[in-house]
Formats: C-alpha cells, structure tokens, sequence
C-alpha cells in the first residue's frame, strides 16, 4: 500500500491524479487529508481516502496501517513540521519501507524561516532506518496560477526580483513523473505489446536510497523573459514586468480569497476536479485554492533567496530519472494562455 499525504494541498493533489491514471493501482492508494471536500473524487475511483487530525495518534495508526511506503507531499500548514515529526515518528513504529519527500529547493537556505522548514522535515526522515528518497522542486510553473487575475486585470507581472533574475521554474507533471518512476515501474510485455499499466515497485531502486534530487525545468527564464512568453501566448503585446515590493505581493495574495472571479474559477476547478477521470493531466490547469499565509511567506522567501544568492540553476535530474525532456515553462502560458488575457 503506498500513502500520499496532504491529498487535500496542491502537491499531494496532483502527484494522487497523476498516479490514479493507472487503474490498477488505485486500490493500493491510500490518501490522507485533513479535509475530504477535495478528495472525493478519489473516493470515487475507488482510492482509500482517511481524514487525519495529526494530533490525533489514533488516527495516524489507522491511516498507517498495512502502508509500506509513503510519499510525504509537505503542504502549506503554519504547524508542517510538527505535523511531519508526528507523521514520521507513527510511521517508523508501523514499520514503514520507504519515505520519498517532496521538499522545496530553497531547503538549503540558512537564512529563511519558512524555507528552513523544509530542511528540518528532511532531517527526521534521513534519521529514520527507513529507505528515503528527497525531491527538491524548483518554482513549479503552475504557481503561476495565482499571479492570473491580478495580470488580467493591470496588464502586467509583478514579482520581486529584478527583471534580469533567473529561475528555473519546473512543470508539476514533471514531478509527478519523477514520482511516477521512483514507485512503479512498466508492465512486462505481454501479447506482444507493452501494456499502458503500471504495477508498484516493491522497494526503492538502490541507485535511488539516500538520493537527494534537485528538481529543476530545463532551462532558466527571467521575469523579463516571461512577460514575452505571456506577450506572445496572450497575443498582448503592451505587457509589462514591474518589480514589487515583497509586501504588497503578500498584500495581493491576502486578499486573493475575497477575489469574485477568482472564487468563481476555484469553484468551476472544484465542480471539473470531482469528475475528473485522471486521463488528461487536468491537475496542472487548476488554480486549486488561494494561497495560505505559510503559502505566502514560502513564495516571498523563495523569490527572496534566488535574488541575493542567484541560487536557481539549471540541474538535470528530473530527465535523468524519467528519461524525458521537462515541459518548457513557455508551453504553461500557452496553454492556459485564456487565463492571463487582459480584459477588455
């Protein structure tokens, strides 16, 4: 039985689509979430689904039992990495194989507090005798989401680095491709074609224990550089790149939630997520929620990090595990190219 955790975030959201392509696999899926709105259609395709309250030992063993391995999605929560030592502390007692994590590239950071968080989660799995394998993911492209209703409305992108900053903003397909290749691996060939299912690897691959992977796109893109790419998506040639103060981006994203259309989209997302058949990638289309304060502070101190110690490169490990070139971050605005559009 393989858990994913944080069902009910972004991450964990999309690596439990991604993975529920295969139907086969779906009854040795379990998920955890702390809120099961988001996760019924899962439910529904026949995943096993636990709400946790991870104060709660009771309902971590039960969440727990008969899993062997766990993807650790870290979310958003004020309190992840408590949240996390509780997690890691009931599975090393269930007997847990092996612990992949989703981490953050900015773990490496000494200065930031949010980013720190990270760091500290990925030291209580390396301590465990349990197999591990770290992913450190770059920006994802579908951040990019939350920035949509303000570039329509003002017709420009703010970020708060200078317009020559690079990043190297990384697909969230990718990632789940990542995933999708550490656990599982092709069906053998049978009747003389290879089957499009997948069957579960039954321990992490040697080359794999003990790795710690930095997962970034294939090449880097300044501020600068992406108000072309959107330029030429939308067809708006009068878009603008404005550097922001870190404050009034927080300031945006507070008030995000009391957005009417965002609302209205995130409510369209919730009606398409529930009858989602898992088959088209529909997951890195999604807005998905608006960002939490921990969400927030994650996003500034990232942009924060990169612009004082341009600690964003270009580091090839995601095609080097899935043997596949990453989506470029021009191909994200293309194709959600109707989001962006300036009003008219």
């Amino acid at each position: 039985m393989l858990l994913i955790t944080e069902a009910d975030q972004y991450m964990g959201y999309s690596i439990a689509c991604h993975l529920g392509r295969f139907a086969a696999l779906r009854s040795n899926i379990r998920l955890m979430c702390q809120t099961k709105k988001t996760c019924l259609n899962f439910e529904k395709k026949g995943m096993d689904v636990q709400v946790v309250d991870y104060t709660h030992p009771h309902h971590l063993s039960l969440a727990l039992r008969g899993v062997d391995h766990i993807i650790l999605a870290i979310g958003h929560d004020h309190n992840r990495v408590d949240m996390a030592k509780r997690l890691i502390q009931m599975a090393v007692q269930s007997g847990i194989q092996s612990i992949i994590v989703i981490s953050h590239v900015g773990a490496v950071s000494p200065y930031h507090d949010s980013l720190k968080q990270y760091a500290e989660i990925e030291q209580l799995v390396i301590d465990t005798e349990c197999q591990w394998t770290i992913l450190r993911p770059d920006w994802v492209n579908q951040n990019f989401h939350l920035w949509a209703p303000f570039i329509e409305k003002h017709r420009h992108l703010p970020l708060p680095v200078p317009d020559d900053a690079e990043m190297c903003p990384i697909d969230i397909t990718d990632i789940c491709k990542v995933v999708e290749q550490l656990v599982t691996h092709q069906q053998q060939q049978v009747g003389g074609k290879m089957e499009e299912a997948r069957k579960w690897k039954s321990a992490l691959n040697d080359e794999h224990d003990g790795q710690v992977y930095t997962l970034t796109g294939s090449q880097t893109a300044s501020p600068k550089a992406m108000v072309q790419m959107l330029s030429q998506a939308t067809g708006y040639t009068k878009m603008e790149y404005k550097w922001t103060r870190p404050m009034d981006l927080a300031y945006y994203f507070e008030e995000l939630k009391r957005d009417i259309w965002f609302d209205a989209r995130l409510k369209q997302e919730n009606a398409q997520i529930y009858h989602d058949d898992f088959t088209t990638f529909n997951y890195r289309s999604k807005a998905f929620a608006a960002p939490s304060r921990t969400q927030i502070q994650t996003m500034l101190d990232y942009f924060d990090w990169i612009h004082k110690t341009s600690s964003s490169i270009v580091v090839p490990h995601a095609p080097m595990i899935t043997s596949l070139p990453c989506r470029p971050l021009r191909k994200f605005f293309q194709e959600n190219a109707n989001t962006f559009k300036p009003r008219v």
